[in-house]
């Protein structure tokens, strides 16, 4: 039984759920869990079919969502029960525009009760699955990287963004492979190899992730012999021990060929292809945290970049120096408003991220005539803040407030398009408020270049730099530098007051066309000279922030030290 609502709400599909439930059956009384499915791509069918299949094993309500931002705002709904619904039942939610801000309010109600939730992304995923609105409600977070346009950089993504419960359809992929690498080594004589290679191509995710589980598991190197035009999956697992080898290798058709010390033949073993559905029911087995799959991820990335990366590779910065702190912040404001206009006319709207202290709010004020010396439609950009205090949201600590009134309240944004951080005034926590904005950031499109070297979503970045070195709330030697996985990142113990705060992170930060640093006064000299030196983020964050265009230093005559006005 198939039902269709246009134009509804979350109260009206649970009502119409409990009709029909009351109709045909009571379907869900033998319910496990609730699955949601995040519909990133065109094609729903196949996530559909795996999950109706599954649920003959796994009994589950199946909520999908399948979203259009682009769309006018509103929500349709099909409810499907009986043999439509495999052991369970399925609500696809095609919500549209604005609807997707509220997704969390618009899932809750369809929820089972006191049961575990699994969320599934069948193709794209965010970088970091916990972080995400409906990821940070769920017990499981499944992904499937290979699916994704670039896999393997899909899948760094998520090993940056890791928590336990995640995990990834390529590990799935594997259990078959590990069952039998495992019982090979262990036929006697058993004994450590000294060498494992591991044949396939390294694009493919399943060959990493085998070579770091065997380096996990027998505590030696393993090499990886790329062979890039292989088939999908691992081609072949050298074991080579002091007197003997131990070999796996693909066959003919769906077969591995196991070759023994000892035997005087080889093992054929069949291994056809696992289906979608067999992959899903897998996972759904095992609603607690697949910690081995955790350090294998880790493992296969192990030499993922630090902090300092972000910033190579990119345009060396260029100095503005200027007379005063007042000239300096004219100049800011001059040349950020000719990128966001550049910004709109090729694209349609910019995004810029603001700042707060002295020449920060100084440059601030001076947007406004700079936004109508170059006809910046204001109703085409968006305002983000590079970091906050996490204070009451009156409180004048607040970098919102040092902005709102020489900028924000003399320009008329369009609804929808100031994005501030969190204060205690809404009820959150410190970490929940930190989540809720890396969900804004990433919903708003950011990211995939939040976590991809060489793409921006920012137009132009505002940060003012602190007499330590330090950009937004990220301070030299604090652990919170370390916390790059999530696009926004709570800071507790914070060396300049207030404690609490909120920060975008490294890759975030990093993610901007155009990067203007704000110093004034010969308290920053210092901490300028230094970041000239060279990328250091854990000495001088203000070093390892670069525009993937420009990236300029406002400075006044005191701030630049030796360099000369220009």
């Amino acid at each position: 039984m198939i039902t269709t609502l246009n134009e509804t709400t979350s109260s009206a599909i649970s009502k119409k759920m409990t009709e029909m439930r009351e109709t045909f059956g009571a379907t869900t009384l033998g319910s496990v869990l609730t699955l949601i499915i995040v519909a990133t791509g065109e094609d729903i069918d196949a996530p559909l079919e795996a999950a109706v299949r599954a649920s003959h094993e796994h009994p589950s309500r199946v909520i999908v969502v399948d979203a259009d931002t682009d769309e006018p705002t509103g929500l349709d709904a099909e409810i499907r029960v009986g043999r439509d619904a495999g052991a369970g039942e399925i609500v696809i939610l095609r919500a549209r525009g604005e609807t997707m801000s509220s997704l969390d309010t618009l899932i809750n109600p369809l929820l089972l009760p006191d049961s575990p939730i699994v969320t599934w992304w069948p193709e794209d995923a965010p970088s970091s699955p916990v972080h995400d609105v409906l990821g940070s409600i769920s017990q499981r977070r499944i992904t499937d990287a290979a699916s994704s346009s670039d896999p393997v950089a899909s899948l760094k993504r998520l090993r940056r963004g890791y928590a336990s419960g995640d995990s990834d359809l390529s590990w799935a992929r594997l259990t078959r492979w590990r069952g039998l690498v495992a019982t090979a080594y262990e036929a006697p004589p058993v004994g450590l190899p000294q060498r494992v290679t591991v044949h396939g191509s390294k694009k493919d995710l399943t060959v990493r992730l085998l070579a770091a589980w065997l380096a996990l598991e027998l505590g030696v190197d393993v090499k990886v012999e790329n062979t890039p035009d292989a088939p999908a999956g691992p081609q072949a697992v050298v074991l080579e021990r002091e007197d003997d080898t131990v070999e796996l290798r693909r066959g003919e058709g769906d077969a591995v060929v196991i070759s023994l010390p000892g035997d005087q033949e080889d093992q054929t073993v069949p291994m056809p292809e696992r289906s979608l559905y067999e992959l899903l029911a897998e996972e759904l087995r095992r609603l607690d945290p697949d910690e081995v799959y955790g350090e294998a991820l880790a493992q296969a990335f192990s030499k993922v970049e630090d902090a300092s990366t972000f910033a190579k590779d990119k345009p060396e910065p260029t100095d503005a120096v200027s007379e005063s702190l007042e000239a300096a912040a004219v100049r800011a404001a001059d040349d950020v408003a000719a990128h966001l206009a550049e910004a709109i006319s090729a694209r349609g709207e910019a995004h810029l991220v603001v700042t707060g202290g002295t020449i920060g709010t100084a440059t601030a004020e001076a947007l406004p005539a700079a936004f109508s010396e170059h006809e910046v439609d204001p109703e085409a950009v968006h305002v983000w803040w590079g970091d906050e205090r996490f204070v009451d949201a009156e409180s004048e600590d607040r970098n919102h407030q040092a902005v709102r009134t020489g900028f924000l309240e003399k320009i008329a944004f369009a609804s929808g398009k100031l994005h501030p951080i969190p204060s205690t005034s809404s009820g959150m926590s410190l970490d929940e408020a930190a989540a809720w904005y890396g969900q804004e950031l990433d919903r708003a499109g950011g990211d995939r270049p939040f976590r991809t070297r060489g793409e921006a979503f920012f137009d132009v970045l505002l940060l003012g730099v602190g007499p330590d070195g330090h950009i937004a709330s990220l301070f030299p030697r604090h652990p919170s530098q370390q916390l790059d996985g999530a696009s926004a990142v709570a800071v507790v113990d914070s060396p300049k007051p207030p404690p609490l705060r909120i920060s975008l992170t490294w890759p975030v930060l990093n993610s901007s066309r155009h990067v203007a640093l704000l110093a004034a006064g010969e308290g920053k000299a210092q901490a300028v000279a230094d970041a000239h030196r060279g990328i250091a983020p854990w000495e001088v964050p203000a070093s390892s922030v670069r525009g993937l265009e420009t990236t300029t230093w406002y400075l006044d005559a005191a701030a630049a030290g030796d360099a000369a006005a220009s």
